[in-house]
């Protein structure tokens, strides 16, 4: 039957939980609702969170719309809400909350599957009881719960008896058992605590998964980055608001490059390399670098932008329905290239292929509105296929030291930076998700009892 990893707080290590137990157990990733600005396309072309396409692809999956009904990206101009893959638009949170339990009940609740490992948004918390279609509304089906705790922070085992008290005794046996995550020391000093906590719930102690210094699974939000690599060429990202799809400068942990993420302009002056990441808000994002005053540093330093980045490197913004920036405008852009950008209301979201005819092929994926007219300077890609469809779309530009194209996940091609002197020797994308999702099932394997989660996923499912 599916099990549901949850927790008492974000950040708490679910993800990662998640991403051994779907190899360990054979199981289908799924999240109901995650809230992100880093997704990844789906095998039916519709868009889903980075993460379940992590936790499908680790396994050796291709990901699917239904492993992540609800995908939530904020905007700056209320949230745009992807269900099953396609865009509903920008929605206000009340209207969104009023549309949430038809959802769930003719929708995602029939699709339950007994191999899926469902993972828990957030915390569980008593404000979102009646909304929670990720853990609580899960568990009112008779689907059993683990809560992950980070002992790091502190507190675990008390808000774990919180969040047992806090829930209605008709759920509190939903509540299986627990799992310690980021411990640092000597696990018998536990004892007594787990002790405690068995004896007054339902849960049973699972183990104890140590503290670790990286953790093989790619960032899912901005709260998880840090520094990348440690090469002797300095790249600075620009963490600009609304950054999105950021985890694809894993890349850079086997490069001969050192990154850093950066807020501050004086940051980038000894950076061989400035990147502008993507970014959901492409209005924002600029409205900030003008306003932090990065506009000098970046027109004297080598910079590559990625999608919205790419974007922002043009010469106008033209937003005829208020799409990114919330009613219609025009925008100048930096003017480093000499195109326009205009938001069209389809959204592109597609695996995608492009060619040069000095640097080869490159795959990577797509997900952006703007379209690309170009004028003086002329596009260095084509974009030869999408979704294992044909096409012929003009893409990228390149002049001097600035550069910018529109595929995410294109750094894995290690020859799309070779103009900036930086070797990656990183696999490709999906080779180092697997990658990565084995040694997190090693460490899962290694630190928590299997069997007994075993014993918890085999409960028949009342449906």
């Amino acid at each position: 039957m599916p099990i549901i990893i949850s927790s008492t707080m974000s950040d708490s290590g679910k993800s990662f939980v998640t991403t051994g137990l779907v190899r360990l157990l054979n199981g289908i990733p799924f999240k109901a609702q995650n809230m992100s600005l880093n997704s990844f396309p789906s095998v039916e072309g519709g868009e889903i969170a980075f993460i379940q396409a992590f936790q499908s692809l680790g396994r050796g999956l291709k990901p699917r719309n239904f492993m992540n009904p609800v995908l939530l990206k904020p905007s700056g101009n209320g949230i745009e809400v992807i269900l099953y893959g396609k865009s509903l638009g920008n929605i206000n949170p009340k209207e969104y909350y009023s549309m949430i339990f038809e959802i769930w009940d003719k929708k995602i609740k029939r699709e339950l599957k007994t191999d899926m490992i469902i993972e828990g948004a957030g915390g569980i918390e008593p404000n979102f009881l009646d909304r929670d279609i990720t853990t609580i509304f899960p568990m009112k089906e008779g689907i059993p719960s683990i809560l992950v705790l980070d002992i790091d922070r502190g507190g675990s085992f008390s808000s774990a008896y919180g969040v047992y008290e806090m829930l209605p005794p008709s759920l509190r046996p939903m509540l299986k058992g627990f799992i310690i995550n980021k411990f640092r020391g000597e696990k018998s000093f536990l004892d007594d605590a787990i002790t405690w906590l068995e004896q007054r719930t339902s849960m049973k102690y699972l183990g104890a998964i140590p503290y670790l210094d990286k953790t093989p699974i790619m960032a899912e939000d901005s709260m998880n980055i840090s520094e990348i690599g440690d090469g002797e060429i300095n790249v600075a990202i620009i963490n600009y608001p609304y950054m999105s799809n950021f985890n694809e400068f894993q890349a850079f942990e086997k490069s001969n490059a050192s990154v850093t993420f950066i807020n501050n302009p004086k940051k980038a002056e000894k950076a061989d390399l400035i990147i502008l990441p993507g970014s959901r808000n492409t209005f924002k994002s600029l409205a900030w670098l003008k306003e932090r005053g990065f506009i000098e540093v970046l027109r004297k330093k080598p910079v590559l932008g990625i999608c919205g980045g790419f974007q922002i490197m043009g010469k106008k913004l033209i937003d005829p329905y208020g799409i990114e920036s919330g009613k219609p405008r025009e925008y100048e852009g930096l003017g480093f290239f000499d195109f326009e950008v205009r938001f069209d209301m389809e959204k592109v979201v597609s695996i995608s292929i492009a060619e040069n005819e000095r640097r080869g092929k490159i795959v990577g994926y797509e997900i952006r509105r703007g379209k690309i007219n170009y004028y003086e300077d002329k596009p260095f890609l084509t974009i030869t296929k999408r979704n294992e469809i044909e096409t012929n779309i003009q893409d990228g530009a390149f002049k001097g030291n600035k550069m910018g194209y529109s595929i995410h996940g294109s750094l894995y091609n290690s020859s799309i930076l070779d103009l900036f002197d930086i070797k990656i020797f990183s696999k490709s994308l999906e080779e180092e998700i697997y990658e990565m999702a084995s040694k997190t099932e090693k460490v899962i394997r290694d630190n928590v009892d299997i069997d007994k989660v075993k014993e918890l996923y085999n409960i028949k499912y009342p449906r």
